[in-house]
């Protein structure tokens, strides 16, 4: 885990060291002959894509950063992000956007099971009345339920699940009234 952000170096490193990996990954599967692989392959490089692009328009730049380098700031999650942004959220919910998916992510990352994998899905919906990022952690820690709470009037924490093993909870923030 990295407790100060990243440079541009290190973000363009790992970019370019992911984006190798999966050229490479093209082309041993052309060079056995195994095109559908090849085709899963560039699929699924082309959704991350559009993925990458669709959570820019969020508006919100704190929260996005925090999304695209989430992969590489906290290895041992497997992380899986999907998103429909139809509309920008206001900017002045940002910052605590931003907060609470840190301290939530960061909160159990020091006792996770490194024999267990660890499954972050992230699902962002900003449509022009709300924006709901849903959090899902599945694997192994031993840690008390996470209990900070967000103080912000437009934004609330919904459906929260916790055990250790589990872990879910939607982030609902309001923008009617903003």
């Amino acid at each position: 885990m990295t407790e100060k952000p990243l440079t541009v170096n290190e973000v363009l490193r790992f970019a370019h060291h992911d984006f190798l990996n999966q050229l490479q990954l093209i082309k041993i599967n052309l060079d056995m002959e195994r095109v559908g692989n090849a085709k899963e392959v560039v699929s699924e490089v082309a959704e991350q894509c559009r993925i990458f692009f669709n959570i820019n328009q969020l508006g919100l730049p704190k929260t996005i950063e925090w999304l695209h380098t989430l992969k590489w700031r906290f290895p041992s999650y497997q992380v899986t992000i999907q998103s429909n942004v139809d509309s920008e959220v206001d900017i002045a919910l940002d910052g605590p956007i931003q907060e609470y998916l840190e301290r939530t992510v960061s909160y159990v990352y020091s006792s996770l099971n490194p024999y267990i994998e660890q499954n972050l899905s992230l699902h962002i919906n900003s449509t022009q009345e709300q924006l709901v990022i849903s959090f899902h952690l599945q694997g192994s820690w031993d840690m008390e339920p996470f209990k900070e709470k967000l103080a912000h009037p437009f934004i609330m924490i919904k459906e929260e699940h916790y055990t250790n093993e589990n872990w879910c909870y939607c982030l609902n923030a309001s923008k009617e009234g903003i």
